[in-house]
């Protein structure tokens, strides 16, 4: 169906739209966010189906591995990447059942990490979402924060003896993209938090519809 708005319903959005960039004029990654916002909705959205739609009404757990030479370090990365991934996926995957990252937790806390198609049943889902990172930086010298980590996702049918769904290699994903951060305009765990969100939009839009220019100004969100 083809959306279509009123020349007042237009004018009103726009207004709105324009009320808050006046407020957020000292925040440019704000104000361009914002204004990426008040486009698409003004052209009535512009998504485009997930690469995979696998896990439409289904019970899914998503465990997430961190680099096996910095395991214990970036335990912490993990366990929030897999978390974010979680929320994004309750929220915007039609029907889907995502377990709790606690249950998750509770499980490797007793239990080999490496055998996810065991937790899958332990937990009764139906799809694991398996996120592997060969690895996971925060700083690019010793002055400058930048993102960098490797991706591989992959889905296992629990229910059909571990069989493999649907996989990709996502490959490298930098955060900002065309520049640093100076380590002492943030603290490691704010700017940690901030590669997690980016990290997790960029997975959870694979199994979701999604705008494919959402991210076009996401370097200002690395200044905020």
């Amino acid at each position: 169906m083809t959306r279509s708005h009123s020349p007042r319903r237009h004018a009103s959005l726009w207004f709105s739209f324009a009320l808050a960039a006046v407020a957020l004029v000292p925040s440019t990654g704000c104000l361009h966010l914002l204004l990426a916002t008040g486009i698409y909705v003004m052209q009535g959205g512009n998504l485009v189906p997930p690469e995979c739609d696998a896990l439409e009404e289904k019970r899914v757990v998503v465990l997430c591995r961190p680099p096996a030479s910095h395991e214990f370090r970036q335990a912490g990365a993990a366990r929030q990447l897999a978390d974010r991934v979680s929320g994004l996926l309750q929220d915007n995957v039609p029907g889907i059942d995502v377990v709790s990252q606690r249950k998750v937790d509770e499980w490797i806390d007793e239990n080999d990490p490496g055998e996810f198609e065991e937790l899958g049943r332990a937990v009764n889902a139906d799809l694991v979402l398996l996120i592997e990172l060969s690895h996971f930086e925060l700083f690019n010298g010793q002055t400058m924060y930048q993102g960098n980590t490797d991706v591989t996702l992959t889905v296992v049918d629990v229910k059909d003896k571990g069989r493999r769904v649907w996989d990709k290699p996502m490959g490298e994903v930098l955060f900002p993209i065309h520049s640093g951060i100076a380590v002492q305009d943030k603290s490691a765990q704010q700017f940690q938090r901030d590669f997690v969100a980016v990290v997790a939009n960029e997975i959870s839009r694979n199994f979701h519809k999604h705008d494919p220019h959402a991210n076009f100004a996401i370097d200002a969100l690395a200044n905020k």
